[in-house]
């Protein structure tokens, strides 16, 4: 049953320095997709494109405020996102000022998120915000696989002082999310053994 789980993501499902076992690891699930400033549009996407019947989906739903205008991973965000940021300033606040609003990208998002669940299945997802304000208690999205879990409210206490979870945070969101697969579908999932060997501590 576990080769039935499909994690769909963002940079939280990815290794870094202080995280060499992000959460899915952690869970031993391998079929894993997702990237740095992945946008849900694209992420809605994507499981439209693979999602096979039979399969689970978790989903780290990203935050509604990023944008994907060419649909082709040139992403956008409201603030400065490094090298990777191919824009500028002058076209983001363009583009989140002028040509967008916040209500107009909560709408939409919630829209695409609305079209995934119900033609996937409620069944079949359980979802997991990461930042507030997020689209739990949108009024389009009344859905029981969405959790009021935000797995980036732990960064308080198990922060990496970078915006993500040390390794300890990821630990805490695996055995969140593992008594939520047994208790929805069934599935046991055993924490990898790897992790009784690392420093959880953050240093």
């Amino acid at each position: 049953m576990i080769n039935d789980i499909v994690v769909v993501g963002t940079s939280w499902i990815e290794r870094s320095y202080q995280v060499p076992l992000p959460w899915p690891k952690i869970l031993g699930l391998t079929k894993v997709w997702g990237h740095s400033g992945v946008t849900i549009d694209a992420q809605c996407e994507y499981i439209l494109d693979n999602y096979k019947p039979g399969q689970l989906i978790l989903w780290n739903l990203t935050h509604w405020n990023q944008s994907d205008p060419k649909g082709d991973g040139t992403y956008i965000f409201p603030y400065e996102w490094g090298p990777k940021d191919r824009w500028g300033k002058l076209t983001r606040e363009l583009w989140f000022k002028k040509f967008t609003t916040s209500n107009w990208l909560k709408k939409t998002s919630a829209m695409w998120v609305k079209s995934v669940i119900e033609t996937i299945g409620n069944q079949n997802f359980l979802i997991y915000p990461i930042y507030r304000p997020s689209l739990v208690d949108h009024k389009w999205l009344d859905y029981s696989c969405i959790s009021d879990f935000h797995i980036g409210d732990l960064r308080k206490e198990h922060g990496d002082g970078k915006g993500h979870c040390n390794q300890e945070g990821h630990s805490r969101i695996a055995m969140h999310i593992a008594a939520d697969v047994n208790e929805k579908w069934g599935i046991q999932l055993e924490l990898n053994r790897d992790i009784e060997h690392l420093d959880l501590s953050g240093k």
